[in-house]
């Protein structure tokens, strides 16, 4: 019986080493990955700060920018192509030239936090590996769904490693390259659930066929690949170039793509199931609307109270913050919730003395 959501936000992947929201623009444009790059990808990004925001990511100290948020950038793309509307020099669909350029930004954005994220994250899932491997020891694996509204797959390849013990990873959606190689869901008695309502990096949707694939598991090696290196990549039954699965963190969310539509019905589900979410650096920000939507809903659409752990804590917190932090939970969730001074290292290294609270 699951009966525990491990809630997996921003600062869990922040404690492998992961870069925030605010962070990505600055880490990428002072980084190799893009001064030793000269494709069309990040030429076309230099000229959309630079048209965009004045920005001028090819010259002068990048640490002094004031880049905007990853959220505020593709929030704007994202609810442009939506409403069907361009930005000069940056159209949706344009005839003439058939560029839809703005559709091209929209996806290099998301690649370029995909490679960020790999360069920072390849091979390191340390604290993500020690609470699943503590986990699995307590014989509660099976006993905990977790979430993330991550685009990292630190949690995702801790649970692949898995395979070993017998135990599969669901994420609540079919992938045609798995019933292609004649793996379809896992069985209820060998999964373990990773729900992600934002999207995932390792996801590539086909648009034509209407198909999501997972990307390869790293060769020799029970990890899976980020899209970094899949720029461009098009599906081999109707050559359309693959879409990124990711939905951006801002208050206008588009859920209407049929695989997150399926996801965030499994994590309805799961979550009004459970007795006790448990989250790990997540923040409870205002933008997250649909995040809380569905808290609320697993909170009143039961029988019995939901119990609810915040496990945010970090060095050097600002005590101000962490108060603002705690509020905004209370505020929402009321009086249920226990909002500690541990970290989601502390976790790992003992889930039991948490999800036994």
């Amino acid at each position: 019986m699951v009966d525990t959501a491990i809630f997996l936000g921003a600062g869990a992947s922040k404690a492998e080493g992961a870069p925030l929201q605010g962070e990505l623009f600055q880490e990428y444009f002072a980084s190799a990955l893009f001064k030793n790059s000269h494709d069309e990808m990040d030429r076309e990004l230099a000229t959309f700060f630079a048209l965009m925001f004045q920005i001028d990511v090819d010259n002068g100290d990048i640490s002094k920018i004031k880049f905007p948020t990853f959220e505020e950038v593709l929030g704007l793309t994202d609810l442009a192509i939506m409403r069907k509307e361009s930005f000069r020099n940056f159209d949706i669909e344009n005839r003439a030239t058939n560029s839809g350029r703005l559709r091209f930004i929209a996806q290099y954005l998301v690649f370029l936090v995909a490679k960020v994220l790999d360069h920072h994250l390849r091979g390191r899932a340390t604290f993500h590996r020690q609470l699943v491997d503590a986990l699995l020891k307590a014989n509660q694996l099976k006993n905990v769904v977790f979430v993330s509204t991550n685009y990292d797959i630190l949690i995702d390849n801790a649970l692949t490693e898995m395979k070993a013990h017998g135990i599969d990873l669901d994420y609540g959606v079919e992938f045609r390259n798995f019933e292609e190689g004649g793996r379809g869901r896992p069985a209820l008695d060998s999964r373990v659930q990773l729900f992600k309502p934002h999207g995932s990096l390792n996801w590539l949707f086909c648009p034509t066929c209407n198909e999501l694939e997972i990307t390869p598991e790293e060769k020799g090696v029970v990890t899976r690949l980020l899209i970094s290196n899949f720029t461009g990549a098009t599906c081999p039954h109707c050559q359309s170039v693959y879409s990124p699965l990711i939905v951006p963190p801002t208050f206008y969310k588009d859920l209407n793509n049929v695989f997150l539509s399926s996801i965030w019905n499994r994590t309805d589900i799961a979550l009004r199931r459970v007795k006790h979410v448990v989250f790990c650096g997540y923040s409870f920000p205002d933008a997250d609307i649909h995040i809380k939507y569905l808290l609320k809903r697993a909170q009143t659409n039961r029988v019995g109270q939901l119990k609810f752990t915040v496990l945010n804590h970090y060095k050097g917190k600002d005590p101000k913050a962490a108060a603002e932090e705690k509020y905004r939970y209370e505020r929402f969730l009321g009086s249920r919730v226990k909002y500690t001074d541990m970290s989601f290292e502390d976790l790992a290294a003992n889930p039991l003395t948490v999800l036994g609270r």
